[in-house]
C-alpha cells in the first residue's frame, strides 16, 4: 500500500463499503466508465483517491455508515505496521481519542510536545486521566512518526466525529482480535433491537458488559431512559476499554471488574431490565463451588450448562415488573439434561414472555444461528395457566450486506419492536413473522422454544363475515383478471390478423 494518505487500495474500498473485495472487483468490472479510476499502483495493486472513492460510494448509496472514521483507524494502525500490533494499536488510540474528549487541556500539551518527548507525554497524559487505562497502553516504545500521526489525525475530529471514531475503532480492535475480540461486541443491528424491546428505564444491569456498547445504546435510546447504569466485565483488558468507551460518549455507568458467577459484585442488585449478550455455551469449572447458590432457582447449572447459568443470573437480578433481554445460542432453545429442565421450570413459571430467532451471519465472530429471549416478571396468568409465549422467527429474512457483515434492516427492527409492544399490550401478532404458542402448545413440543416450531401452528379462524368478505374480494379479483385476459387475447387476435 503506498504511504500516501489519499491513496487507497481495493481492499481498502471493500472495508469503506462494508462489503467483500471481491464484491468491490465486480463493481469495477460492471462500472467501468463510473468507477473511480486508478490513481496510482502498489505491492497490493491498483490505488484510488480516497476523495473520489468516498464521493462514488456516497453517490451509489455504497458508502458504509461510519466508514470514514474507520478508513482512517485502518491508516493509523497501518502507519504503526512493524512496530505493534493493530490488537495493541487500537486500545491505545481509544485511550488517545478519550483524553481528546474529556480532558482538552492534557490533550493541547500532547499536541504541542517535541516529537521525541511524545511517547512519555502520550502515557503520561492517558494515566493521569484514566489510571485504570494503563492495562491498554503498549509495552515498550511507541514509533514517533506513527505516533505523531495518530495525534494529528485525531486531533482533527470535531465533536460530533468523536463517537462514531469510537465506535469504528472498537470495531476493528475486534476485527483484529479475531474470535476473542468479537465475543465482547454486539453487532449494531442487535443492539438497536435489543434495545428498542427492552425499553430501557429506571436500572439497567448488563452482567456481560464487554465494551459497553449496549450501556451506551440504551442511555442514548430516550429521554426518559435509564436512570442508573451497572454491570460487570470478567476481562480486565475489555473492562478498562468499556470505562473509556463511557467516557467518550459522556455516559455515567458503575461497572465493575470481576466473573459474576464466582464473584458477583452486586448480589442485591434488582434491576428494572437487564440487557445482556453473555459468552455462549461457556464452561463452567467452578459448578460444584456453587452449590446450594441462591440464583439458582430452576436448578444447579452443571459444568456444561453455562447458557442456563447465565439466564438465571439474569432472572435473580431483574425486579418484579422488570424486564430481560438475552441474547444466546440457539442450543439455549432446546438443550437437554439440566439446561432442559432449568428451561422447563423457568416457562413454568410464567417468565418466557418471547423468543425472537435471528438470521445467521449477524455476529462476525461465528457462524452458530441465535436468538432474543425475552422475560418478564410478573405476566398474569391465563385460565391458571403461565401466560402464551410470543414466538418470532426471522432467521429467513433478507439482511443488508453480505456474509459475516449482515444485519437487520431499520424497518424490520422497528416492526418487530412494534409487534412487541402491541404484545404487551395485549395486542396478538399480526405479522407474518410472528405466532402465538400457548403454554400447551410449550408442553406438547417438549417445552423447545425454538420459534420455527410455532410458526407453523394454525392460524385463527375467521368469522362467517370475514370469510365471505374475503370470498368476495376474491371473486372480483378473479373478474378483474378474467376481463382482462379476454381484452389480451382480442388485442393478440387483431395484431396477428393484420399481420396476415
Amino acid at each position: 500500500m503506498s504511504t500516501t494518505l489519499d491513496l487507497i487500495s481495493m481492499a481498502d474500498i471493500a472495508r469503506l463499503a462494508g462489503e467483500k473485495r471481491a464484491t468491490v472487483g465486480n463493481w469495477k468490472a460492471r462500472n467501468p466508465d463510473e468507477f473511480p479510476r486508478e490513481r496510482g499502483r502498489g505491492s497490493r495493486g491498483p490505488l484510488y483517491d480516497r476523495a473520489e472513492v468516498v464521493a462514488w460510494l456516497e453517490a451509489t448509496n455504497r458508502l458504509k455508515a461510519g466508514a470514514p472514521e474507520i478508513d482512517m483507524m485502518w491508516k493509523i494502525a497501518d502507519s504503526f505496521r512493524g512496530a505493534i500490533s493493530t490488537e495493541e494499536v487500537m486500545p491505545l488510540l481509544l485511550a488517545m481519542l478519550a483524553v481528546n474528549a474529556k480532558e482538552p487541556a492534557a490533550w493541547q500539551r500532547v499536541r504541542g510536545t517535541a516529537s521525541t518527548d511524545l511517547d512519555e507525554v502520550v502515557r503520561s497524559a492517558v494515566r493521569a486521566t484514566f489510571p485504570f487505562a494503563a492495562e491498554v497502553l503498549p509495552h515498550g516504545r511507541l514509533p514517533v512518526p506513527a505516533l505523531h500521526n495518530a495525534v494529528e489525525m485525531l486531533a482533527s475530529l470535531d465533536g460530533t466525529r468523536v463517537g462514531g471514531t469510537a465506535d469504528a475503532l472498537l470495531e476493528q480492535a475486534a476485527s483484529a482480535m479475531a474470535q476473542r475480540g468479537g465475543e465482547f461486541l454486539t453487532p449494531r443491528s442487535v443492539r438497536k433491537l435489543m434495545v428498542a424491546i427492552s425499553k430501557p428505564t429506571g436500572i439497567v444491569y448488563n452482567p456481560a458488559t464487554g465494551v459497553a456498547q449496549l450501556m451506551i445504546d440504551a442511555a442514548l435510546a430516550s429521554r426518559n431512559g435509564p436512570n442508573q447504569l451497572v454491570g460487570q466485565e470478567i476481562n480486565s483488558r475489555i473492562w478498562a476499554m468499556a470505562k473509556l468507551n463511557l467516557a467518550i460518549h459522556d455516559v455515567p455507568a458503575e461497572v465493575a471488574l470481576g466473573d459474576v458467577f464466582g464473584a458477583d459484585q452486586f448480589p442485591q442488585l434488582r434491576a428494572d431490565r437487564v440487557l445482556c449478550v453473555p459468552p455462549w455455551n461457556q464452561k463452567l469449572p467452578i459448578a460444584e463451588a456453587l452449590t446450594d447458590d441462591p440464583r439458582w432457582v430452576f436448578g444447579e447449572p452443571g459444568p456444561n450448562d453455562g447458557n442456563a447459568a447465565w439466564i438465571q443470573h439474569c432472572l435473580a437480578h431483574l425486579a418484579e415488573r422488570g424486564r430481560a433481554v438475552i441474547a444466546l445460542p440457539n442450543s439455549a432453545l432446546f438443550e437437554s439434561g439440566r439446561a432442559g429442565r432449568i428451561r422447563q421450570r423457568i416457562v413454568k413459571a410464567g417468565l418466557l414472555d418471547a423468543v425472537v430467532g435471528l438470521p445467521p451471519g449477524l455476529f462476525e465472530w461465528t457462524g452458530l444461528p441465535c436468538a432474543l429471549l425475552v422475560f418478564s416478571k410478573g405476566r398474569d396468568s391465563v385460565s391458571g395457566k403461565p401466560a402464551p409465549t410470543l414466538m418470532v422467527d426471522l432467521t429467513e429474512v433478507d439482511t443488508e450486506g453480505a456474509g459475516r457483515a449482515s444485519s437487520l434492516g431499520g424497518d424490520l427492527i422497528d416492526e418487530i419492536a412494534r409487534v412487541y409492544e402491541d404484545w404487551t399490550q395485549g395486542v396478538a401478532p399480526s405479522t407474518k413473522y410472528a405466532a402465538v404458542a400457548t403454554f400447551d402448545h410449550l408442553a406438547a413440543n417438549d417445552f423447545v422454544i425454538d420459534p420455527v416450531r410455532y410458526l407453523a401452528l394454525p392460524r385463527p379462524t375467521k368469522s362467517v363475515d370475514q370469510a365471505a368478505r374475503a370470498r368476495a374480494e376474491l371473486l372480483q379479483k378473479l373478474g378483474s383478471l378474467t376481463r382482462e385476459s379476454h381484452e389480451a387475447d382480442a388485442a393478440l387476435e387483431a395484431v396477428l390478423g393484420e399481420a396476415r
